[in-house]
């Protein structure tokens, strides 16, 4: 079920209706919250439900296990339990593919010829995200920072709160089950959460679709066809296809889960004018990025062993993110130039950069990392990495001639490139004052800019990018 969609606007306006019957009764409030949630997932392939109930059966009885346990060895072993669950059934969905084509391949390279038709193993939509969520619970809990719940309903209400369920914001179980535990009901900053689900629809289906219709998906498709320029633009395009497409998603979630009484955190916070590496992954998909670092990348050590172990940890964190994304070697080419990015990154900024930056320097560290986010994309987005190799020859090619892009695209590609580097709540008090407008001008409104955006963007709705991870 998509969210830019007439079946998910009659299944949240059901669902809005029953919360606010039942706000006052929180065990069927719970109930119903959970029943709506597996509905929403169930309506793609129901048969995948029984994927996240493992994951909540597992992890709620591990979690208990592990805080009844005194004993530091049957701690570790409901831990891995825990772990071993999550990431072997992760493993199989998505990875089991590629590593049988992989050796396949190496044994071809090798003159051993061995015939492996496809596996044909379906990916389960959010499988990368729960089991995260869930894994999170375990680790706390282990490291004595969080107390198990006792309601398996609110546990499985955690792993399949349906506005993050398919693509995040990765939630943490101390934020999601403290504000289910405290049942507050203050009132709901309505205004933010429309504000929040109105820009994620625009970032989805007006910036994200029409990029991707208009600009991005022909040139990834043939980039021999396109001039030097038409490449760059379009690598600038997927840039920010992607960002409007996931950031457009996680606002859509987290201005859901608002109007339902949730509080979730910023996922993404203007990651184009980053200053560096480091600060694009302050600024970019911020719960993957705080899990790596809080669950991996401290995990392995950190910082505190010397340089060349917070080398390697940070290498191997950013392999193990890319690889995350997605089976292939595309992503995890994608991991490594991060990775090393961040090495070579810290290694100046120890011996160089230790004052604080000026106007100029800021302006010309932020295109730098800027355009090194950018060729990393290309990895990204390409299918496999001859046809990454290909963009960049691409980039190469005549700068001659004019590319015929409509007025449109290019105005959108200005447009994303403004919501990067201007002043963050400029448009607050635009917002607060349609917030005192009465109710049938604010609805008018709302369904004004819906209807504008169906309008703008292409025919239909382009499944969103991160459900393919």
């Amino acid at each position: 079920m998509l969210f830019p969609t007439i079946t998910f606007a009659v299944f949240m306006t059901l669902v809005l209706a029953v919360h606010t019957v039942l706000l006052h009764r929180p065990t069927a409030w719970k109930a119903t919250m959970l029943l709506a949630s597996y509905a929403f997932y169930g309506w793609w392939d129901w048969r995948f439900l029984s994927l996240i109930w493992i994951s909540t059966i597992v992890d709620f009885l591990a979690g208990r296990a592990i805080h009844a346990s005194s004993d530091p060895g049957r701690r570790r072993l409901y831990l891995w339990i825990s772990l071993g669950t999550n990431l072997s059934m992760l493993g199989f969905f998505k990875y089991a593919g590629f590593f049988v084509d992989s050796f396949v391949g190496m044994l071809g390279d090798l003159g051993m010829e061995v015939s492996a038709g496809p596996l044909g193993i379906i990916l389960p939509i959010g499988i990368s995200f729960y089991t995260f969520q869930t894994m999170s619970y375990s680790i706390d809990i282990h490291r004595r920072v969080l107390e198990p719940t006792d309601s398996l309903l609110d546990f499985a209400l955690f792993v399949g709160f349906f506005p993050q369920l398919v693509a995040g914001p990765i939630v943490r179980a101390r934020d999601f089950l403290s504000q289910l535990a405290t049942n507050d009901r203050s009132p709901i900053d309505t205004t933010r959460a429309i504000r929040l689900i109105l820009g994620g629809l625009f970032k989805k289906m007006v910036l994200a679709d029409v990029l991707a219709t208009s600009l991005v998906d022909g040139v990834f498709a043939d980039p021999d066809g396109a001039t030097g320029l038409e490449t760059l633009l379009a690598v600038y395009g997927y840039a920010l296809q992607i960002y409007g497409d996931f950031s457009g998603y996680s606002d859509i979630a987290i201005g859901i889960a608002l109007l339902l009484g949730f509080r979730f955190p910023v996922n993404f916070d203007q990651p184009y004018r980053a200053l560096s590496l480091s600060d694009f992954w302050r600024r970019w998909h911020i719960s993957l990025s705080s899990w790596l670092r809080d669950y991996l990348y401290i995990g392995l050590g950190g910082n505190r062993r010397g340089r060349a172990r917070t080398a390697r940890n940070l290498l191997a964190t950013m392999l193990l993110g890319g690889l995350w994304h997605g089976a292939g070697w595309t992503f995890i080419l994608w991991g490594a130039i991060h990775g090393v990015g961040l090495v070579i990154e810290r290694w100046i900024t120890e011996r160089w950069l230790s004052e604080e930056p000026g106007r100029l320097t800021r302006l010309l560290r932020s295109l730098v990392t800027f355009h090194l986010v950018c060729a990393a994309w290309v990895f990204f987005r390409s299918v496999d990495v001859v046809r990454a190799l290909e963009v960049f020859a691409a980039l190469g090619g005549s700068w001659s001639s004019v590319p015929d892009l409509s007025g449109g695209v290019v105005l959108l590609l200005l447009v994303g490139l403004l919501t990067q580097v201007s002043t963050p709540g400029r448009l607050d008090g635009l917002w607060e004052k349609a917030g005192r407008l009465p109710v049938v001008a604010q609805a008018a409104g709302i369904t004004l800019a819906i209807l504008s955006f169906d309008a703008l963007g292409p025919d239909g709705v382009a499944p969103f990018i991160y459900f393919a991870f």
